[in-house]
């Protein structure tokens, strides 16, 4: 079935803003926790690789990770838990995420190297986020580190491009990802992200939504050997997909949608999608369902996608505009 393991940090998410002191609840998320927890859900066997406070709060967070059939690899110290603290905004507006993250227990772990040849031996696909360098000069260390084993056990690189221009400059985002994009087997980025990184000259075009990401994704393709290419795509209340799969590339469906709240929605897009690969899906149906996923998470308040099959699949029934 696949052995996956995730790199990253999980933080405490606080909702501010009078309407959601009124009616949400403090709660957990993490990138790459997010998209474990969509293959774990589904009984794949799924680790996640992290650090912690050893504390109180440390021990809630590990029986969290366990309730979502997920094994745990932590490393606890004395440093503090990572926060978040988010604002919805109005529908279709991006949620506003503030970070206070600074010297986090995770963003000050170094794993030791023996430890990660015990880990990734045995596993099929590592998940990493390009949030997690921008922390610190210890993460990136990680991440080369990561990648450098996971090579040499012929683990498959699962790389979000995620930039966040809240953590670090776009040179130093730029510097790094060049340094790793050619050992990544499977990428997840949008049109906006690579342009920035990537350098690539295209515009933007509000007739044909798929364009834009088109251009960038033929720009690469021939640069890096990347065995699947997925792009999300949203242009007000229209969300969609590109994907490049085994030398095909596809147009999604496009749905829309009011949109509540956009956090988590790209990581469930890369769960999704690394499940219709590892149940040997094939490029159509991986789109199909893979956009309804990153669809219907935009439909609720929180980060991790917990629909289930069946109602991903319906949800692409009554909103997809065909």
């Amino acid at each position: 079935m696949g052995k996956i393991i995730a790199y990253g940090e999980l933080m405490l998410r606080i909702p501010f803003g009078e309407k959601s002191f009124l009616t949400q609840l403090p709660n957990y998320g993490g990138c790459e926790l997010n998209s474990l927890a969509f293959l774990s859900q589904r009984g794949y066997d799924c680790e996640f690789l992290s650090s912690f406070p050893d504390s109180y709060v440390g021990q809630i967070i590990k029986s969290y990770v366990e309730s979502l059939n997920i094994n745990c690899n932590f490393n606890f110290n004395n440093d503090r838990l990572g926060v978040y603290y988010t604002k919805t905004s109005e529908t279709n507006q991006p949620t506003e995420i503030y970070y206070d993250r600074k010297n986090s227990s995770f963003s000050n772990y170094l794993v030791p190297k023996n430890d990660l040849k015990k880990i990734l031996s045995n596993k099929n696909f590592v998940i990493l986020s390009g949030i997690t360098p921008a922390l610190s000069p210890t993460c990136q260390e990680n991440i080369y580190n990561i990648i450098n084993v996971a090579k040499l056990y012929n683990v498959k690189v699962v790389y979000d491009i995620n930039f966040r221009p809240s953590l670090w400059s776009i040179k130093e985002c730029r510097n790094f990802n060049k340094q790793i994009l050619p050992q990544v087997d499977y990428l997840f980025a949008n049109s906006q992200t690579l342009r920035s990184i990537l350098e690539i000259d295209t515009k933007s075009n509000d007739i044909d939504i798929f364009k834009e990401s088109e251009d960038c994704l033929n720009q690469i393709i021939d640069q890096y050997s990347f065995s699947l290419i997925a792009m999300t795509i949203r242009k007000k209340n229209k969300l969609a997909s590109l994907i490049n799969y085994k030398n095909t590339m596809i147009r999604s469906e496009i749905f829309e949608i009011d949109q509540i709240d956009r956090v988590g929605a790209g990581d469930s897009f890369l769960g999704s999608v690394m499940y219709g690969v590892l149940k040997g899906w094939g490029i159509s149906k991986i789109s199909l369902f893979s956009t309804s996923s990153f669809a219907i998470a935009h439909t609720f308040k929180g980060d991790v996608n917990r629909f289930i099959d069946e109602e991903i699949i319906k949800f692409k029934s009554n909103f997809s505009l065909g």
